[in-house]
């Protein structure tokens, strides 16, 4: 294969791997949340809690866990914070998948998760 071939190839496969990552989060920006329920972490389900101990944040403190009514469906958030003060919203589906990650700040005025 000629040099050119090759990097119209990887100029493609580029645009379709920024594309697809710039509608990805467009469509998980537009997740909004109609109801939550505060749940223990024992309440979720088997997938979202092995989903979360495999997940780069296992260590990270869970500040609160919740069942969300969303306009996509079910979802489960649980609040992390990390020794930095670093603070999550990350958003599962019934089965585990991490659907959106929200870093949130705690200069925002929300200072019950400390």
């Amino acid at each position: 294969m000629n040099t050119s071939k090759k990097f119209f190839r990887i100029v493609l496969l580029s645009l379709i791997f920024i594309g697809g990552g710039m509608f990805t989060a467009t469509a998980q920006s537009d997740i909004k949340e109609l109801s939550e329920e505060a749940i223990e972490f024992s309440d979720l389900p088997k997938a979202v809690q092995d989903a979360f101990k495999n997940s780069e944040y296992a260590k990270w403190e869970i500040e609160e866990v919740e069942k969300v009514e969303t306009n996509k469906g079910t979802m489960y958030e649980l609040e992390v914070e990390n020794e930095n003060e670093t603070y999550f919203e990350l958003y599962f589906s019934p089965k585990g998948e991490l659907v959106l990650k929200r870093e949130e700040s705690h200069s925002d005025g929300d200072d019950d998760h400390r």
